[in-house]
């Protein structure tokens, strides 16, 4: 493993970590990082979610959670994401939003 996908990995790793406190708030979709929508976006299929008041659609936090749980020690992601596609940046800025 390189080092950009090692750096990778564990940015993915830490963010999907912080979805599992309990105390994270709701987020909207558009702030979960764009590689990992997808997969979100199907787990969340038959799931209730709500629009906030400018309208984007929100995920509730408990799902947030189930979902990284699933993909952590479960299911793990549909289809293979390569590392090198990644976007370490955009993951680190959302694990900090959690952490705020």
């Amino acid at each position: 493993m390189t080092s950009s996908t090692q750096d990778a990995y564990q940015a993915l790793r830490e963010y999907l970590n912080g979805l599992l406190h309990p105390s994270l708030a709701d987020q909207a979709l558009v702030d979960v990082p764009a590689a990992l929508r997808p997969s979100l976006e199907a787990f969340m299929a038959g799931k209730t979610e709500y629009q906030d008041e400018a309208g984007r659609r929100m995920i509730y936090a408990a799902d947030l959670a189930a979902w990284a749980a699933d993909l952590i020690y479960g299911a793990g992601l549909p289809a293979p994401l390569p590392l090198a596609t990644v976007d370490v940046a955009a993951l680190r800025a959302a694990t900090l939003r959690q952490a705020a």
